[in-house]
């Protein structure tokens, strides 16, 4: 009996090994990929001012942003995001969102939807083959959303959708934010001559285009694990060809939005280096305790060497 026990002890502590390495090899691997079930609004509070928040100085505004996966038209590879965007006047208690047709303290509304790899958090190629023909983004690439899984402290290309093209953003320096590490980067885009807005036919590049100068900067905290936001503060100059400034706004996450990204990092991290990391060094370390036991107990279980030759040679003896 000793020795069934100890065979089963060495099949769990081989099983445990296997697990182990498996989740090692694999298991955070597939954990740090992003999931199709995200659903986040994000606040910012800050001012605005010129022609889209009615007033040449700066008025209090508070900007919403919902960012939706949209599981049915992502795969396993790709994972596609719609997101609504809503700048607003802070008077009389407002709700997060407001028509601009019918409501003077909305300053700016915007949607866009996206695809991005699951993996590197790059906005794929082919876009229109996930999102559509309508609401694809010509020329879209490089990062929109989110920084990678394991960011490194090195520059990486950022979409700008003003410009219709990347930009740099460039690694500054490590900061803490709320008990989060934190990688900071910084944004910086500049043109003089900017597609502002798509003009009365709402097609982009074409003369009906109002165009102008166009300036923005964006200082973004990414906790490295996950690749997530923690902080962000931006700020956004238009002015027209004509002079016209039509907004002036400066930013920054609310205190909530920040602590709440700092729970979910906290919480994200423990997931990802329990998969990667405590259940392989615990599989490895259970599976070689068993194996131990089980050997031990499959050792224990033998009779002793020459032991049944030793007993049938007394039988001889005393039957002579």
């Amino acid at each position: 009996m000793r020795r069934v026990i100890g065979y089963v002890f060495l099949l769990v502590g081989a099983f445990a090994l296997v697990a182990a390495a498996v989740a090692g090899f694999w298991g955070r691997d597939a954990a740090a990929t992003v999931p199709l079930n995200v659903d986040t609004t994000t606040v910012l509070d800050g001012t605005a001012s010129g022609a889209l928040a009615k007033s040449d100085t700066p008025v209090p505004v508070k900007y919403t942003r919902t960012t939706e996966a949209a599981p049915k038209d992502s795969t396993d590879d790709v994972v596609v995001f719609i997101e609504a965007g809503c700048i607003v006047i802070q008077e009389d208690n407002p709700p997060p969102c407001l028509d601009p047709e019918q409501d003077e303290r909305a300053v700016l509304v915007t949607t866009r939807a996206y695809a991005m790899d699951r993996k590197t958090s790059e906005v794929v190629e082919d876009q229109a083959k996930y999102v559509g023909e309508e609401q694809a983004v010509p020329g879209m690439k490089g990062l929109a959303g989110k920084f990678p899984f394991d960011t490194q402290r090195h520059d990486y290309e950022y979409w700008d959708g003003t410009l219709g093209s990347t930009i740099v953003a460039t690694y500054v320096d490590d900061v803490e934010i709320k008990g989060v590490k934190t990688y900071q980067y910084e944004v910086n885009a500049t043109s003089d001559d900017a597609i502002l807005s798509p003009g009365d036919d709402e097609e982009t590049d074409t003369e009906d285009d109002v165009r102008g100068t166009y300036e923005a900067t964006q200082t973004i905290y990414v906790e490295p694990t996950t690749g997530s936001y923690i902080d962000q503060s931006a700020t956004q100059k238009m002015v027209t060809s004509s002079g016209l400034v039509l907004v002036d706004a400066e930013m920054s996450y609310s205190d909530k939005t920040v602590s709440k990204n700092a729970e979910d990092a906290k919480a994200n991290i423990a997931q990802l280096n329990l998969i990667g990391t405590w259940i392989p060094v615990g599989g490895v370390v259970l599976g070689l305790i068993f194996l131990l036991i089980g050997l031990w107990l499959v050792l224990r279980g033998r009779k002793p060497n020459g032991g049944s030759h030793a007993a049938a040679d007394d039988r001889t003896l005393v039957d002579a």
